[in-house]
Parts: C-alpha cells; sequence; structure tokens
C-alpha cells in the first residue's frame, strides 16, 4: 500500500536499528513457551469449566445463550458487515523442507517488490535448545483479504477512521458482549500484549463480577 493511506502511528512498529542486534523487539526479556504456544492453549483449554466445540460458526443470535460473549472474531463481522468493510490482510503460506540448515534463523523477512513473499520461518530455530538434522520452512505471502479468506491483520487505513468509529460507537452499545483480541479491537496486537490484554480483560471481568457490577463491555485502543 502507499504511505499516505496508512496511518503515521504505524513507524512506531518498525524497529530502526545502526547496530548488529538481530532481535525484533527492544524487550529485556524475550522468550517461547519451551513446548511451543500449542501445548500451552492446549493446558489452558484442559480444565472442567471449558468446553470446546469445533467446526461452530458463529452467530450474534447465540450470544443470547448466555451471561456473556467474550468474541475476539472481525469486529465488522459480528455485525455482519452492515456498516461496511473494514480493510484486512491475510496469508497464503507455501510449506516446504530442507536437508540441514536452510537460513540460519528463525525468520528472514523479504522487502524486495522482486520477491513474491514477504517472509520465510524456519521453525527449528524457534526452540534452538532443540537438535534437528532437518528443517520445515513455510514461505509467507500477504495479500488483501477477500470475503472468503481468513482474516489476519487489521490494516487501520486513514480513510476508515470513520467507519472504525461507526462501528467502535455500535460495539459499545453492545450488551453483553467484551471484543477481544486483534480482530474484535481491529489492533495489531504483538503476541505478548495480546496475552497481557486477555490476562486483564479477565481479571476484570471476574472483579466486575464479584462487585455485581456490569462487566466492559468493549475495549479498543484510541482511534
Amino acid at each position: 500500500m502507499q504511505p499516505s493511506e496508512l496511518p503515521a502511528s504505524i513507524l512506531k512498529r518498525l524497529p530502526v536499528r545502526f547496530n548488529y542486534d538481530d532481535n525484533y523487539f527492544f524487550h529485556k526479556f524475550q522468550g517461547m513457551p519451551e513446548e511451543g504456544y500449542t501445548a500451552m492453549i492446549e493446558k489452558i483449554l484442559d480444565h472442567p469449566g471449558i468446553t470446546v466445540k469445533l467446526e461452530t460458526v458463529f452467530d450474534r443470535a447465540m450470544a443470547a445463550d448466555y451471561d456473556h460473549v467474550f468474541y475476539s472474531g472481525a469486529l465488522d463481522g459480528y455485525f455482519d458487515f452492515e456498516l461496511g468493510r473494514l480493510g484486512y490482510r491475510t496469508l497464503d503460506f507455501e510449506r516446504f523442507t530442507y536437508e540441514g540448515d536452510y537460513q540460519g534463523c528463525a525468520v528472514m523477512n523479504y522487502g524486495e517488490e522482486s520477491v513474491p513473499y514477504t517472509r520465510i520461518t524456519e521453525h527449528k530455530h524457534f526452540s534452538p535448545w532443540e537438535s534437528h538434522d532437518g528443517s520445515v520452512c513455510y514461505r509467507e505471502f500477504s495479500r488483501a483479504a477477500e470475503p472468503e479468506d481468513i482474516p489476519y491483520y487489521p490494516i487501520r487505513q486513514v480513510q476508515e477512521k470513520a467507519l472504525l468509529a461507526d462501528y467502535v460507537a455500535l460495539a459499545g452499545q453492545t450488551g453483553g458482549v467484551t471484543f477481544v483480541g486483534r480482530l474484535g479491537t481491529y489492533r495489531y496486537l504483538d503476541m505478548d500484549v495480546t496475552i497481557r490484554e486477555a490476562l486483564d480483560t479477565a481479571r476484570g471481568f471476574v472483579a466486575a463480577m464479584q462487585q455485581g457490577t456490569p462487566a466492559p463491555a468493549f475495549f479498543v485502543a484510541p482511534l
């Protein structure tokens, strides 16, 4: 996209360095779940108070069957796009294998316009304490999300501010629902921030229930 179509705040996500520090973040402490995110999520869901239903398409009419809904799908999708569609990017992945070490790091970015993919991920480097002779790698292709695609990243285009503000107002008037995550709050969130907000939202909801006050319906950063 042309830079003029994007908010200036997006530049805050792009670190600029004049040294050989190859970490993406400036955080003092950085890490990955030792057994991976899949194992972490499995342990969270393995709780007697949680029931998982797969291959179930959510319809907002279903909200009436529950005391409260935490919705992490697309913000405009919850309202059946009745005000129009917000912009998202989606991803296509191309898997390939390699005998040995393909690129020497977990993620290699490709910023050249002539290269069709945006990055290659070599997953074994996320777990440097393990040893693997071969590699499973993925090329990642980014494109604008079509209606039938799974949205991955909110774009937050400059011209969308008015539409986003209308959806934020609509969400704020929707009782019994808390919109969470990247898609639900229409923000680009890194994993650590996403987990932090999920924990804060859960604690806030439990505290509100214990005090007998209405749970917060909507959380979103300033437009």
